[in-house]
């Protein structure tokens, strides 16, 4: 699991109620935000602070010194009482100001007998997010909650899960092996906006480079035919040439080799024909087995496509693969049902147990190359998923997503694929087509991805489309 520092400030007033009821509710959260998913808890101690909580403008000070030793990703502020609006106004004066801040203020404390109050957490909060404002930072308000509620728990994983995307989204690099297919010119990208706002650099490798690093692999060495065992797995292996499972592991082991060379974090492949025309393969299967390794892999040189791939990575904190997609029909005959498909390039968590899947030639490639081995077909695995597609108008990057469920009805269909059912499938096309999505998609096995790319977007300057 993926897992990124996370700073938490417990504002107090340290004189508001002369008793140790914010030491408490501040050890609360503390317990809670450290059992919640993708967070490593950065937080004062006792020792560094007065009861570990942030309450004079020394305490922040102290607390600006520790989230920048340890580099963290993102800021949880926290009310314990009425909180001290300075020290919290110190504070983010020495923090970045593109750093992911979710705010939260608990429920005040009992009334006391004689009618005094000992938090005001409610009032104090607006003083803290009025600062916030003030200060130009961008936050996520949560509603006023104890740390032990559900729905503080649920949004506080949603922000451990956009920051653990943003870490791994912002100044990555992304892989351009190989040119887009000709005939797909909604695959341009602009390297400058990419640069501008997210800080990423495009790292491309023409295919004559790519093929040279793949023949540069023994295709008779032990490394290739125990991977090309690994390959063939379960699968019914069927129309392939002597060396096509050896080529698909040659395949396998060259583009990890690039991304270590090119130090990459996700990369958009020329999948045809070059390959297919070289060696007799197709890398569909290959594609999906490196996401599933942990490096999320577009096809056919979708290079956005690869940044919507490690953004739903990241979300899903790296326990989840999401598979690329095409958005490819309407069911036939039921309502509100869409067909996710590909070649044969889900990663293999993604297919269905107990489904056969068969590892034969690429049903699409065929007209073009008839040598083309290598996509993995099968049917999707039941169950909720979330869908999404990053797209890039003048500069101005949009995210149409949303959530569905992958059910198991007819007709079956060559590739991988599966029926997903939603809401309202009219919805979906209409925002899909306003906001600019083509024709790929991302798919994954976690409807808590959908809330969390919200926040990732929100983050991030991205305009975020919820499709019902």
């Amino acid at each position: 699991m993926l897992r990124t520092k996370i700073g938490f400030v417990p504002s107090n007033w340290e004189d508001w109620n002369g008793g140790n009821y914010a030491e408490k509710i501040r050890d609360r959260c503390v317990s809670v935000l450290q059992s919640v998913p993708g967070i490593d808890l950065v937080v004062p101690s006792k020792e560094l602070t007065h009861i570990g909580c942030v309450s004079s403008i020394d305490d922040a000070r102290k607390a600006i010194s520790l989230f920048r030793a340890q580099d963290i990703q993102g800021l949880i502020i926290g009310n314990m009482d009425f909180g001290m609006e300075v020290a919290i106004g110190t504070l983010l004066n020495g923090m970045r100001k593109d750093l992911p801040i979710l705010h939260f203020a608990t429920r005040s404390a009992p009334f006391l007998p004689n009618g005094s109050r000992m938090t005001d957490t409610w009032c104090g909060q607006f003083m803290t997010t009025s600062a916030l404002k003030r200060r130009g930072f961008t936050f996520e308000h949560v509603l006023t909650s104890d740390p032990e509620e559900e729905p503080f728990k649920e949004r506080v994983e949603a922000f451990s899960r956009a920051v653990n995307a943003i870490a791994r989204f912002k100044g990555a690099r992304i892989g351009l092996l190989g040119p887009r297919p000709q005939l797909f010119e909604s695959e341009n990208i602009s390297e400058q906006a990419l640069q501008k706002q997210f800080a990423q650099m495009v790292v491309p490798m023409d295919m004559v480079e790519v093929l040279r690093v793949i023949r540069s692999i023994d295709i008779g060495s032990k490394e290739v035919r125990q991977l090309a065992a690994e390959i063939a797995g379960d699968a019914v292996v069927s129309e392939n040439q002597p060396d096509d499972l050896a080529n698909l592991a040659r395949c396998e082991l060259a583009y990890v080799r690039i991304r270590d060379e090119l130090q990459l974090d996700a990369m958009a492949a020329n999948c045809w024909t070059a390959v297919q025309e070289e060696l007799g393969v197709s890398v569909c299967a290959i594609l999906g087995r490196l996401t599933e390794r942990g490096i999320p892999t577009a096809c056919e040189s979708d290079l956005y496509g690869a940044d919507s791939l490690l953004a739903m990575w990241g979300a899903s904190l790296g326990v989840a693969k999401p598979d690329f997609i095409d958005w490819t029909d309407l069911h036939p005959e039921r309502r509100n049902v869409w067909l996710a498909w590909h070649c044969g390039n889900a990663p293999p968590s993604a297919y269905a147990k107990g489904g056969q899947k068969r590892l034969t030639r690429n049903e699409r490639m065929i007209q073009w190359c008839p040598t083309c081995h290598g996509a993995m077909e099968g049917r999707l695995k039941e169950g909720g998923v979330t869908c999404a597609r990053l797209v890039e108008y003048d500069g101005k990057f949009s995210l149409f997503y949303g959530t569905g469920e992958v059910i198991d009805v007819p007709p079956f269909v060559r590739g991988a694929y599966g029926w997903v059912k939603v809401n309202d499938v009219a919805d979906w096309e209409r925002k899909m087509v306003d906001c600019g999505v083509v024709h790929h998609g991302t798919l994954i096995h976690d409807p808590k991805v959908a809330d969390a790319l919200e926040l990732f977007c929100k983050f991030t300057g991205i305009t975020a489309v919820r499709g019902a």
